[in-house]
């Protein structure tokens, strides 16, 4: 049972994961000059600063992608498949807090903070993940419906 809707939920779960990885998630200007570019790893500054405030997002995504690939797998345990799913979105709402916290500790009250695109990634990947589980309980009341009847 490989070949359900859920399981193309959670592949795309993991691919929007995957490309959130990617991309530059933010960026912190003073006065109009870019100071800081923030991708899921590390932030680069003005001069090629690095630092590596932002690694808890990076963390999280990967143990967001992988849990998202290896829920895939788990299609004869349904009831563990749903929840793992319920781990996931907890882990995406854990990523926007470390979003946050990583905001406030490169961008101080007088920065401008720009969210990109890939920030939203993880949104988008926490409604994959409840569509997915959705299906999930579906196909197990389907289930528990037919060895009812038999």
């Amino acid at each position: 049972m490989i070949q359900r809707k859920q399981t193309i939920f959670l592949f795309l779960a993991a691919v929007f994961g995957i490309l959130s990885l990617c991309m530059q998630l933010a960026a912190v200007s003073y006065e109009g000059m870019t100071t800081w570019r923030i991708f899921s790893l590390w932030a680069i500054g003005q001069n090629n600063a690095t630092t590596f405030i932002p690694c808890p997002l990076f963390i999280l995504m990967i143990l967001s992608a992988t849990l998202s690939v290896c829920t895939i797998f788990l299609y004869k345990r349904r009831p563990l498949q749903a929840r793992l799913c319920m781990v996931n979105i907890f882990i995406m709402v854990l990523w926007y807090i470390s979003m946050i916290v990583v905001s406030k500790q490169l961008a101080p009250d007088a920065a401008n903070f720009h969210l990109e695109m890939a920030s939203s990634f993880p949104a988008v990947v926490a409604i994959l993940l409840f569509m997915a589980r959705k299906g999930i309980q579906a196909d197990e009341r389907l289930v528990r419906a037919a060895d009812r009847i038999r």
